[in-house]
């Protein structure tokens, strides 16, 4: 019965070091798909910033 006790914690407790390194993994994913969202973010801004200040300077002609 010790054994099978001693198996079945080893169990939860490999299991509960596979979720946290994935959960890890999945953080890292996260931060990065959001890191990479917030430059295209940046860039769509400063494009439209770029265009306009452009319409304003053609229309002063």
């Amino acid at each position: 019965m010790a054994n099978r006790n001693r198996a079945q914690k080893n169990v939860t407790k490999a299991a509960k070091t596979f979720k946290d390194g994935a959960d890890a993994v999945f953080d890292t994913v996260q931060g990065a798909a959001e890191a990479t969202e917030s430059a295209a973010m940046n860039a769509v801004d400063k494009t439209t910033d770029a265009v306009n200040k452009t319409i304003e300077r053609t229309k002063r002609k």
